[in-house]
């Protein structure tokens, strides 16, 4: 069954002007509910000068943050930073108004592509919850692509006559797989290992080659721990083997398991944060707050296996 999508909306503008009427009036709407807390804005340095003057004497009840602070890391650090403010300002009813400019500037394609999934995620995740989100994209800055993408992952659009449904929305799911290409095959070199039973040597395998490459030991063990909440999942769907494999260039490090049946339905595994009930892929929350990249992979035929694989920045040791 379909769900109302939340209230996400997109808010595309081209100047400071158009800026300012699409801000200014949704966050005067936060204020002046009266079960709700302080709205948030997070937008660039630049943009909170504007806004303070716009807003004047009501530039006090909103929460004003910069964006290069709030938006850094991987997207599931910045998922996770949302989910916390949420649970820390939202008043009695869930209800808050929440605003934020992503930011754009030197981000690699894989990482801008990253970045417009994890705006389909927040579709998805916010859902149940009765909060008004808008995210903002200047045309300015902002690519073409990536404002094409905000169109397909937000269900809303806020412009100055108000809230419309988006025509080119596209569900969650849908959007987030419908472009998934194979995983480019690990190199000749790559180390194998084969878990059989003991899946927990894993987090040791995956530890010893990060620091034996370079990573000092504390980032080290943190992606032994990305590994084995891959590992772990394995195991919490009766998987008692698995095979493992990694490599390293001079800047980076990758590990994937891969699993000699089962299949990964769930394009959003491990973006859900922990319960107070355990699930099986609570461990790849950790997984994903720890590696830049973790992509899924299920293959084609019915039991066929899956690859989870992960990759982050390869730290020099010192």
């Amino acid at each position: 069954m379909n769900r109302t999508p939340a209230g996400h909306h997109v808010g595309v503008h081209s100047s400071d002007e158009e800026f300012l009427a699409v801000l200014v009036p949704f966050l005067r709407e936060g204020i002046a509910a009266e079960d709700e807390p302080d709205p948030l804005a997070v937008v660039p340095a630049r943009k909170l000068v504007l806004l303070r003057d716009a807003l004047g004497p009501d530039a006090r009840r909103v929460d004003l943050r910069e964006s290069t602070r709030w938006y850094s890391g991987t997207p599931a650090n910045g998922l996770a930073v949302a989910l916390d403010y949420y649970a820390a300002h939202a008043g009695p009813t869930g209800r808050i108004h929440m605003t934020g400019e992503p930011v754009w500037d030197g981000r690699s394609a894989r990482q801008t592509a990253e970045w417009t999934r994890y705006e389909a995620l927040v579709t998805d995740l916010f859902t149940p919850y009765p909060l008004t989100a808008m995210c903002l994209y200047d045309t300015r800055i902002a690519p073409p692509a990536v404002i094409d993408a905000a169109r397909r992952t937000h269900p809303t659009q806020l412009d100055r006559q108000g809230v419309h449904t988006a025509p080119e929305f596209t569900e969650p799911a849908v959007y987030v797989t419908q472009d998934l290409a194979p995983l480019p095959a690990p190199p000749p070199e790559a180390l194998a290992l084969g878990l059989a039973g003991d899946m927990t040597a894993a987090h040791r395998f995956a530890a010893q080659q990060a620091k034996s490459r370079g990573m000092a030991p504390e980032p080290a063990d943190r992606f032994g721990e990305a590994v084995s909440g891959a590992t772990g999942y394995a195991a919490a769907q009766g998987l008692d083997s698995a095979h493992l494999l990694l490599w390293s260039t001079r800047e980076r490090i990758v590990c994937e398991v891969r699993t000699p049946r089962g299949r990964i339905t769930d394009p959003f595994l491990g973006f859900r944060p922990p319960g107070p009930e355990p699930r099986p892929e609570d461990g790849l929350w950790r997984t994903r707050q720890i590696c830049e990249f973790v992509d899924l992979r299920s293959e084609h035929a019915t039991g066929g296996g899956w690859t989870i694989r992960m990759e982050t920045a390869l730290t020099a040791t010192g």
